[in-house]
């Protein structure tokens, strides 16, 4: 049996224009059509929805920061094969409660398993279960928080809201430490009418960065036990129901291409409970993999699909590439753990599209081929923290 976990699959404005058609409606699937017989392979396909589907009257996507996505967005993931999908990340509430509660009832209706957010008068499971070849497997979504929203409020999960979403610590607490923040330029404070999209290409005709990694290094340990410890309960009650748990969370600090100390922490902490495979996504580029007591630990997966030509992205770490991260399983157990490398394409007009390199690679010509390749071994490099010998471009890559 092949279980393939993905990053973040995004909704950004290009996505959302050039998936309109002249009738109105909209197609997203050519965003997985290049990647479908990769997909296909997976006997359990598992990604993040990197937004909420709270439907028109709340407005879909208009900026880099905010997402909401049709419901044809959930047909098109659906079509690509997912079966679940992680509605725990720093977008959930992107349009409120509401658009959160939207979102699960869409993905009931389409059929689609979901885990991480909650009816608040709903249940609470402590996983997402699914039976695949007779072996029974457990997948467990939590975030590090949420964003303000496009009223400019974060929606907190205190009170009656309580139980709507899985937290790794609290959602007021602020999510990154400065020490490679550049903070607002002078561009932000007289440009502050435009969109962010806008700002950084501002900041970059002014030779300002237009964007910053940030580092995910701030933990304050006195306040995570009551966090810890429900993850930890969530992944130890699976066991007894599972043969196979998965934990899915989304944390990280973002264009950073090294985990942050809290990162590190919710990664140690969760071995503590035994899961048998650790799988996080958010810093939108790949970060190191590890086997830790043979538990295969993914840091970031980086994303699915990404507008690679926004002035907001740090191109210097390759958030165009991300991972599809392979897991066999044979007898309820892990035997290996292997990843496939994949790069969002953007032409000048038309849709985001992710591709295996393997099946991108013949499409290019000789300097891009040239570039490709080298692109690939850092990406090798930065999973494993070894070289890579051998044939560079592949299908599938060995962890260890």
């Amino acid at each position: 049996m092949k279980i393939t976990f993905t990053g973040d699959i995004m909704i950004e404005p290009p996505v959302l224009k050039n998936a309109k058609q002249k009738d109105g409606s909209y197609d997203f699937y050519p965003i997985f059509a290049h990647a479908q017989s990769l997909l296909s392979e997976a006997d359990l396909l598992v990604g993040n929805l990197e937004t909420p589907l709270a439907g028109e009257a709340a407005g879909y996507t208009d900026d880099y920061y905010c997402f909401n996505a049709p419901d044809s967005y959930a047909d098109a993931v659906k079509k690509a094969g997912f079966h679940m999908l992680s509605t725990a990340n720093n977008h959930t509430f992107d349009r409120g409660f509401e658009g959160a509660e939207r979102t699960i009832r869409v993905l009931d209706e389409k059929g689609i398993g979901h885990h991480g957010s909650f009816f608040p008068d709903g249940p609470h499971p402590e996983a997402w279960y699914t039976e695949v070849n007779g072996t029974k497997i457990a997948v467990i979504a939590y975030t590090y928080g949420t964003n303000l929203g496009e009223s400019g409020k974060r929606c907190l999960a205190v009170g009656e809201k309580a139980n709507t979403l899985n937290l790794l610590r609290p959602q007021t607490q602020s999510s990154y430490q400065p020490f490679v923040y550049r903070g607002d330029t002078w561009v932000d404070k007289v440009f502050k009418f435009l969109d962010a999209e806008k700002r950084g290409w501002v900041r970059k005709f002014f030779g300002l960065l237009p964007n910053y990694p940030r580092a995910d290094d701030r933990l304050d340990k006195k306040i995570m036990p009551p966090y810890v410890a429900r993850f930890q309960e969530d992944i130890r009650k699976a066991k007894e129901n599972a043969d196979l748990v998965l934990f899915y969370p989304h944390v990280g600090g973002q264009f950073n291409p090294y985990p942050g100390a809290f990162s590190e922490y919710i990664m140690d902490k969760a071995l503590e409970a035994k899961p048998d495979a650790i799988l996080a996504s958010h810093a939108h580029m790949v970060q190191k993999a590890e086997l830790r007591d043979g538990v295969p630990c993914f840091f970031s997966m980086g994303n699915f699909n990404m507008d690679p030509n926004s002035s907001l992205m740090v191109h210097e770490v390759l958030p165009d590439y991300g991972l599809l991260v392979h897991l066999y399983v044979e007898g309820g157990k892990i035997e290996k753990t292997t990843f496939s490398i994949i790069k969002a394409v953007r032409k000048k007009k038309g849709q985001i599209c992710a591709w295996p390199v393997d099946e991108l690679y013949p499409t290019l010509d000789a300097k891009e081929k040239e570039l490709l390749e080298k692109d690939v071994k850092q990406m090798f490099r930065t999973v494993t923290d070894t070289e890579l010998e051998g044939d560079i471009i592949r299908r599938e890559y060995p962890l260890a």
